[in-house]
């Protein structure tokens, strides 16, 4: 049974969840929306920092194999704070005005962000084992809801104020939740505590969690990786294909706030669902969506409009497919571990894996688009990996527990 907290605690942790979701994506987002004002100041053209936007999913990939390492030899309250002051100390060097010291603080950004990725899986299963499902939804929301946010509010920041003042906005979002962590992490216990056997292996030569030779966490690794790689390629390259059939940049504009909007509608109903179906049912939803996956490569065959209502359609249905198989790798890194150190170890291992999918996606379809940008290699290929992820999720949600005892 989930050990009973008292309400002020449960109130502490359940804001945690939401400013540490908050400083998941927020920080990296709100970058790009600035780059021309920062290139002004730096005086380099604005290209020079593309690597900028770049260097948080190099962090993402070459970290999340290590993160459960780091919860192993500091706990996951100390983790958890390490990966917030990170955020916090990356936001600090950023407000300074000099290109190496921007690069030291996306460096350190990036190294928190990859750090909260894997962790939040496994804070979820400790401090709220019972409630999975509300939780991851709750920080896959405000992931989303810190994007919304700090996007509205660049603009009208930088006009009255200047672009330094939105980075002091930024410093502020980690130091707070920073400090709402460690109060709550004062009062509150996991739930689930590490068995002995799971985190002190001093005595053995080898680890016991064998992870990267093991069948259903390599699954989980392509689900994740063969959604991300949808994603980033949608949001990169569809701007461009509207555009290409002379959709309209303030129709691209307001299409693709639908897409991020689809996501959170998503996020908030489906860990729910997640953990409620059986596996029956789950694997029916996922046949569902694949069915969504498989129309919308229809209509992407077919593909020779401006209309904005097919656009929205794509878009829309695109936005559901990724946020829906987004939601089961992340619940079932917690459904299908027993503890936060394995969570924490699948969790790692398929975002790392995922990630370096998820980089190649963005390149060659720009290759392809650049060759005939209504072509249908592309559109194949889209095909293929949607019929991929349905085929791994459904092999994901009928076996049993990751780290089954021998």
């Amino acid at each position: 049974m989930q050990k009973k907290y008292k309400l002020s605690v449960y109130l502490l942790l359940s804001l945690s969840v939401v400013l540490i979701g908050m400083n998941m994506r927020a920080p990296v987002t709100t970058l790009p929306l600035m780059l021309n004002q920062i290139a002004a100041s730096l005086h380099v053209a604005t290209s020079q920092l593309g690597i900028l936007t770049t260097i948080p999913l190099v962090m993402f990939v070459l970290v999340s194999n290590f993160a459960a390492k780091t919860m192993q030899l500091m706990g996951l309250k100390r983790a958890m704070a390490f990966a917030v002051a990170m955020i916090l100390l990356g936001s600090l060097c950023r407000v300074v005005t000099n290109m190496p010291m921007m690069l030291i603080g996306t460096v350190l950004i990036g190294l928190g962000i990859a750090h909260l990725n894997v962790f939040m899986p496994s804070f979820v299963m400790a401090f709220f084992p019972t409630q999975i499902g509300l939780y991851t939804s709750i920080y896959t929301m405000s992931n989303m809801l810190g994007t919304a946010v700090f996007n509205i509010l660049t603009a009208p920041v930088m006009i009255n104020f200047g672009w330094h003042a939105m980075m002091w906005i930024l410093v502020l979002l980690p130091a707070l939740a920073l400090v709402v962590w460690i109060v709550a992490s004062r009062f509150a216990e996991p739930a689930v505590q590490e068995p002995v056997d799971d985190i002190d292996q001093s005595t053995t030569k080898e680890p016991k969690l064998y992870v990267w030779r093991n069948s259903r966490a390599w699954a989980l690794l392509l689900v994740f990786g063969f959604q991300a790689i949808l994603n980033y390629t949608f949001v990169a390259w569809m701007p461009s294909l509207m555009a290409y059939h002379h959709v309209s940049a303030a129709n691209i504009g307001w299409i693709m706030a639908l897409y991020s909007v689809m996501g959170m509608f998503v996020s908030l109903l489906v860990p729910n669902l997640i953990v409620r179906l059986s596996k029956r049912g789950l694997a029916g939803c996922v046949v569902f969506m694949g069915m969504i996956g498989l129309l919308t490569a229809y209509m992407l065959f077919n593909q020779n409009t401006s209309s904005v209502g097919f656009w929205l359609t794509v878009a829309l249905m695109i936005g559901s497919l990724t946020a829906f198989f987004f939601l089961i790798a992340m619940t079932m890194f917690a459904a299908k571990t027993t503890t936060p150190f394995q969570t924490a170890t699948v969790s790692g291992m398929a975002q790392s894996g995922g990630y370096l999918i998820s980089a190649f996606g963005p390149t060659l379809y720009g290759q392809a688009f650049q060759a005939n940008p209504t072509g249908n290699a592309q559109n194949i290929m889209y095909t293929i990996i949607v019929i991929l992820l349905v085929a791994i999720a459904l092999f994901v949600i009928k076996s049993d527990e990751i780290f089954t005892k021998s």
